[in-house]
C-alpha cells in the first residue's frame, strides 16, 4: 500500500508542469501558424496564471510586432527582459535556449520594434538606425 501511494504521488508530481505551460504551448502553436490575433489571448492567459513567464511576454512581443503594433510589442519585450534579467526562465520551454533569450530581445526584436515604431510615426531614421535596421533584418527569427 505504501508503494502504491508513493507511485500515485510520483505520477501526480510528474504531471504538474510550470504554471501556464499549456496556454503558452497553445500560443506558440498559433504563433507558428501565423495566427497572431489568436495567440495573444493564450499568452495573456499564460501571464495571468504565471506573471513571471517571460517567454510568454517574449512571444507576445513578437506577435504584436508581426501585427505592426509596435507600442505593445516594445512593452511586452521590456517585460520579458525584466524577468529574464532576474535569471527567471521557465523550464521545459524549448523555443529558444535561455542564454539566447536576452540577447535576441536586446539585439534583434526590441530594436527592430523601436525602429519600426519610428517609421510608423513618420520620424526620420538616422544613418546609424538605417544601418542597424539592415543588420537586424539579417538576424530576425533565428529558429
Amino acid at each position: 500500500m505504501k508503494y502504491f501511494l508513493l507511485l500515485i504521488a510520483l505520477i501526480l508530481i510528474s504531471g504538474c508542469g510550470t504554471k501556464g505551460s499549456e496556454s503558452y504551448e497553445a500560443g506558440v502553436k498559433l504563433f507558428q501558424e501565423k495566427k497572431y490575433n489568436e495567440c495573444i489571448p493564450e499568452f495573456e492567459k499564460t501571464i495571468s496564471e504565471n506573471q513571471e513567464f517571460g517567454e510568454a511576454y517574449m512571444f507576445m512581443g513578437r506577435a504584436y510586432n508581426s501585427m505592426q503594433k509596435y507600442d505593445q510589442s516594445i512593452d511586452a519585450y521590456q517585460k520579458a527582459l525584466g524577468i529574464f534579467k532576474q535569471g527567471k526562465f521557465n523550464a521545459g520551454v524549448k523555443n529558444l535556449s535561455d542564454d539566447k533569450k536576452i540577447k535576441q530581445i536586446e539585439e534583434v526584436w526590441l530594436p527592430y520594434s523601436q525602429i519600426q515604431q519610428k517609421i510608423q510615426k513618420g520620424i526620420p531614421l538616422t544613418d546609424i538606425e538605417i544601418q542597424k535596421q539592415e543588420e537586424i533584418i539579417k538576424k530576425l527569427d533565428p529558429q
